[in-house]
């Protein structure tokens, strides 16, 4: 089975090869598209992975597809990566203390089985809760100072070990935060 990760992000290749899977990398080149004013989040962020999966599987139609999305939730907003490392410490003032959620979609599309038929699809969501531990403003700028975490959503990665000492629970799957569904994605691999 010839496997396509429709993503460049390192984190998520990282566990795909602990769990032992060979794959190619191909980045989808999709927009995109914010989520609308009454959005589900979690469906939003299914709805990208679906997007990266289908743009990709339609450039390899004899493949696995795995497209992927991640999204930190702090209430009914997506947190993306801050812009400075000022905009790093005041996301993670905000985070501190309190408890959100981390979304990751995944969308498996696997080879075709004959002309004309449609793919079948496997449609993947799971959501772990995260809460950071209070620091001091002062300990923030120094924990930013030094794990510089402006590749981050919320300014923060638990895979990094500098950046996971914020971190105070985790509720759910690791994996789920890092980036991937990867229990129900290995069941589904697997099956």
């Amino acid at each position: 089975m010839r496997l396509i990760l429709a993503s460049q992000s390192k984190a998520r290749g990282a566990l795909l090869t602990a769990a032992g899977y060979t794959f190619q990398t191909v980045f989808s080149n999709v927009d995109e598209p914010a989520p609308g004013d009454d959005a589900h989040l979690e469906h939003h962020v299914l709805e990208l992975a679906i997007l990266k999966a289908r743009a990709v599987a339609a450039r390899h139609p004899n493949a696995v597809v795995i497209g992927a999305d991640t999204a930190l939730i702090l209430g009914h907003h997506i947190i993306g990566k801050p812009g400075s490392l000022a905009g790093a410490a005041r996301l993670l003032s905000a985070l501190c203390g309190r408890t959100h959620r981390i979304s990751s979609a995944a969308c498996v599309i696997f080879p075709s089985t004959g002309s004309g038929k449609q793919r079948n699809m496997a449609r993947l969501v799971d959501t772990a809760y995260v809460r950071l531990r209070q620091w001091t403003p002062e300990r923030i700028r120094k924990h930013v100072a030094v794990t510089r975490p402006l590749a981050w959503a919320g300014a923060y990665a638990i895979q990094d070990p500098h950046s996971v000492a914020i971190v105070e629970r985790i509720e759910g799957d690791p994996a789920t935060v890092i980036g991937l569904p990867m229990k129900q994605l290995d069941r589904v691999l697997r099956g």
